[in-house]
């Protein structure tokens, strides 16, 4: 199956939709047929408030489950739990002023190009230590849940490689504030590249690493220089800022903000947000005591 999308900052090169589906097993008939079954499994989740979703939104969480329909069950149960019970994260009214203090004193965007390997590359840059006295962390992790439930309906990628670009701020500001109880939003991370000249990076990373599986902490690359980062990522899929031929970061966030601030995109997180659940009419069978939480969620992992 052929998926075209045509929005202005996510260019999705013709056939790519069929490269990836094939990695995990897939043509177009194998795919509608898995969309089918998640469409009917979700009919019978009497604790789901909401069960009506667009195919591609259910085909793309598919590929975000390496094509397996189980984990994808999974995932969807926990992310409609974590709607209801932290519902401080989901809720996106106005997006151009509820982070304008964000906005104002970083970058947070997703480059147009995919990599080679097919994967969304985003870009985070604080500009300057006054964004840790300005934005409280929560809009960080607001932001980038707008952005990935916006790329599970209107992206087609093979996960996410991360540029984090540190090199403006005293990175001890962030080991201070770190907030290690809040928590963000699932993604398949390819790679995470941060860029700083600071020895304390090295502190940062100890303090983040257990949070993640030895999987992701693998995929952790420290560059000092952005030559290094040019090594392992082509500078035609980078913003000027970095060194790459792309359009500036204000320009792209500009555009973002535009994109995300839409009658149509409000509409659409608006939507997904009734994807919540009442555990009250979850089957007893599928508690887990594991988690917390109710819901079969075991065989959950980063990648």
């Amino acid at each position: 199956m052929y998926l075209t999308l045509k929005q202005k900052l996510l260019e999705v090169p013709e056939g790519t939709a069929q490269q990836i589906q094939m990695l995990y097993g897939y043509d177009e008939r194998k795919m509608n047929e898995a969309v089918d079954i998640l469409e009917e499994w979700l009919k019978k989740q009497n604790h789901f408030l909401k069960k009506d979703f667009p195919r591609i939104y259910l085909e793309t969480n598919i590929i975000g489950s390496k094509g397996s329909i189980e984990r994808t069950k999974s995932k969807l149960d926990k992310l409609f739990a974590l709607r209801t019970v932290l519902r401080k994260f989901y809720e996106f009214n106005d997006i151009r002023n509820e982070f304008k203090n964000l906005f104002s004193c970083s970058y947070i965007l997703a480059m147009p190009k995919l990599t080679k390997e097919n994967n969304r590359l985003f870009v985070l840059k604080v500009i300057g230590n006054e964004f840790f006295d300005k934005v409280p962390y929560l809009d960080y992790y607001k932001i980038m849940i707008a952005y990935v439930e916006y790329f599970r309906m209107y992206d087609y990628s093979d996960g996410y490689r991360v540029v984090i670009d540190y090199r403006d701020i005293n990175i001890m500001n962030i080991i201070a504030r770190l907030n290690l109880v809040e928590s963000g939003y699932g993604a398949r991370l390819k790679g995470i590249h941060i860029i700083s000249t600071s020895k304390a990076v090295e502190n940062l990373l100890r303090i983040i690493t257990p949070l993640f599986n030895p999987k992701l902490v693998a995929r952790f690359r420290v560059h000092g220089t952005l030559e290094s980062l040019h090594e392992v990522i082509s500078q035609d899929m980078l913003p000027k800022e970095l060194g790459g031929t792309g359009r500036s970061l204000k320009e792209i966030q500009d555009d973002w903000i535009d994109l995300l601030s839409s009658k149509e995109t409000s509409e659409f997180f608006r939507e997904i947000n009734k994807a919540q659940v009442n555990e009250a009419y979850r089957m007893d069978d599928l508690k887990n005591e594991e988690m917390g939480l109710p819901g079969t969620f075991r065989t959950l992992s980063v990648d």
